[in-house]
């Protein structure tokens, strides 16, 4: 087993022990779930103190169906990888009228499978 093997053998056992399940595909930062993913997206999209803001933050924090096309292209910027609507793992949310679940997509599992970063890192 590489160092690089044994590294990610020890990471993975690490993330699984934090309960972090959810990741923003933009910067990576790891969450306990979706709702406070979907704050960093917004927080980060809105800027603050001298930062003027992250527009593909700012459109991972989008969760109505109207702005889907938006969410869509920045979702696939964030990743690096111009994934198939199809493939993403939307849900109706039936308690909100016009809202939709997103919030599989910032899984760990979802984004590590399909950020193209991550893809380049593990076949180097």
């Amino acid at each position: 087993m590489s160092d690089v093997e044994r590294w990610l053998a020890i990471l993975l056992r690490a993330l699984v022990k934090t309960g972090l399940k959810f990741i923003c595909p933009r910067c990576f930062q790891l969450f306990p779930d979706s709702t406070a993913c979907y704050r960093h997206c917004r927080k980060e999209g809105e800027g603050g103190e001298g930062n003027d803001g992250d527009d593909i933050h700012r459109g991972l924090g989008l969760i109505t169906k109207k702005d889907f096309p938006e969410f869509l292209q920045c979702y696939r910027v964030a990743i690096g990888f111009p994934i198939n609507e199809g493939d993403l793992p939307l849900e109706d949310d039936p308690g909100r009228s016009g809202r939709r679940s997103y919030h599989k997509c910032f899984s760990v599992e979802f984004v590590l499978d399909n950020c193209q970063e991550t893809r380049r890192r593990m076949t180097n």
